[in-house]
């Protein structure tokens, strides 16, 4: 029965819609946010426990409202404070980005804000204080938990060695180590021609956006703070490229079958962004690739094309708090759950090692890459956009497009969310973050063993 007293009926279908559409959207929340996290976790907070919460919430003010709307009106303005706690905590955690998020935030809690007001008009403050507190609290503590934690890679222990007071040449667009080595002046890409394939490595840290406090990438402009180098010093098989300020080096040793790079990237403060690269290797002239990767014992993993957003599965690698190396495909597109191919180990102070196979007629190793400081150096901690114990580090491969043929790639991460879904920086710490890599190459070798089949 409903009392004289209470709000209109359009006043109530109005905030049925409301309440219908937040619990529609806490239901799409846990739908899309990436799951499988620990329960002491802020991500099962934020991902599952909030949309929760939020979801049982709405239903149970819906009801309140149809069938004792005195009490359900009583804590409608849990809705506006909910908002409106959510917009302010932002700018809190995020001073310098997050005002793009909070302004629309802001204004649906204004909206909000009025019309509670003009319904809830002849309760009492102590009788709308219980919900406002409760709104309050769930959006206050939603923001603060999207606030990213520390950064845990590892710089170098090492340091790099002082530069030559004596100053080098001018780096041109293109530099050339015999016919077959080449070095991009501009982006440090090495390119090795061999006579089947084409190798391409860039062995420098590069960050795509960064935002200053940490905040979605989407919501910053600002780029990393890599600087090309300006000068170089050659002798006889070898180049070294250099800044003045010593933010960027790269040496490269070239012998009869074998490269050596070493680069250090000097990253002067704590460094958050979604995407970035610590290396990035692109194959070409192959007919059908597989790798393998040493401390892993499995049959070589087939490089397949992945879609994007959805559709095939890519697949990636990545080592996890306990040193477990894992190997695994994704159930959607990069999206997860994930279904393991291959696992091993990978100590801190290991090598990273991968074949480059070539499956087309007899299976052979034509290729090896070998990254020193690639397992001291890299992240652990659980990655926020992939769930499901994936860490933040990720090795992730594939083709072009779905010839078998078409180029492949390889993508190393020390920390970074390219996995899964969402926007969210992770940080590398500052220091000084050093690539020796050796790539060798083989003309004749014995073929693997059985290969891994393409899913």
């Amino acid at each position: 029965m409903i009392r004289r007293d209470s709000p209109a009926l359009g006043l109530r279908l109005a905030f049925g819609v409301v309440i219908l559409l937040h619990a529609v959207l806490a239901v799409a929340a846990f739908w899309l946010l990436p799951q499988g996290f620990p329960i002491l976790h802020r991500r099962f907070a934020l991902n599952a426990l909030f949309p929760a919460c939020v979801a049982s919430g709405s239903i149970a003010l819906g009801l309140a409202l149809v069938f004792a709307p005195r009490w359900g009106f009583r804590f409608l303005p849990a809705v506006p404070a909910l908002w409106a706690a959510a917009a302010l905590g932002l700018l809190l955690v995020f001073p310098e980005t997050g005002a793009a998020a909070a302004r629309p935030i802001g204004l649906v809690a204004l909206n909000l804000s009025a019309l509670v007001a003009f319904t809830c008009r002849k309760y009492s403050l102590r009788e709308c204080l219980p919900a406002t507190l409760l709104g309050v609290g769930l959006g206050t503590a939603g923001a603060f938990a999207e606030r990213p934690p520390p950064p845990t890679t590892q710089p170098s222990r090492q340091e790099p060695q002082a530069l030559s007071a004596k100053p080098g040449e001018p780096i041109g667009r293109r530099l050339e180590i015999g016919r077959e080595l080449t070095i991009d002046g501009a982006t440090l890409g090495v390119t090795w021609r061999r006579r089947e394939v084409s190798i391409s490595i860039e062995p420098a840290l590069t960050f795509d956006r960064t935002p200053p406090d940490g905040f979605w990438s989407i919501f910053t402009d600002k780029r990393g703070n890599a600087r090309a180098p300006r000068s170089l010093t050659t002798s006889p098989g070898a180049l070294d490229l250099w800044a003045a300020d010593g933010t960027l080096r790269l040496s490269v040793r070239r012998m009869t079958s074998v490269v050596e790079l070493d680069a250090w990237t000097l990253v002067d403060q704590p460094t958050y962004s979604h995407l970035n690269s610590y290396t990035t290797v692109k194959v070409s002239g192959h007919q059908r690739l597989a790798l393998r990767f040493a401390g892993c014992p499995s049959a070589p993993i087939a490089v397949t094309h992945a879609d994007y957003p959805t559709g095939a599965p890519a697949r990636f690698a990545y080592v996890d708090a306990a040193r477990r190396f894992h190997v695994v495909q994704a159930a959607d597109a990069e999206k997860g759950p994930f279904t393991s191919l291959a696992e091993g180990s990978l100590a801190p102070g290991t090598p990273l090692v991968v074949d480059l196979i070539e499956l087309s007629d007899a299976a052979r190793t034509f290729a090896r890459l070998q990254l020193s400081d690639f397992a001291a150096q890299l992240s652990t901690a659980l990655s926020p956009t992939a769930g499901h114990g994936v860490s933040e580090n990720a090795i992730q491969f594939g083709l072009e497009s779905t010839d078998a043929n078409s180029e492949a790639y390889l993508l190393f991460t020390l920390a970074a969310s390219g996995v899964g879904r969402g926007w969210d920086s992770v940080g590398h710490r500052a220091g000084a973050y050093r690539n020796r890599l050796r790539l060798e190459t083989f003309e004749n070798t014995p073929p693997p063993a059985s290969v891994e089949p393409a899913h």
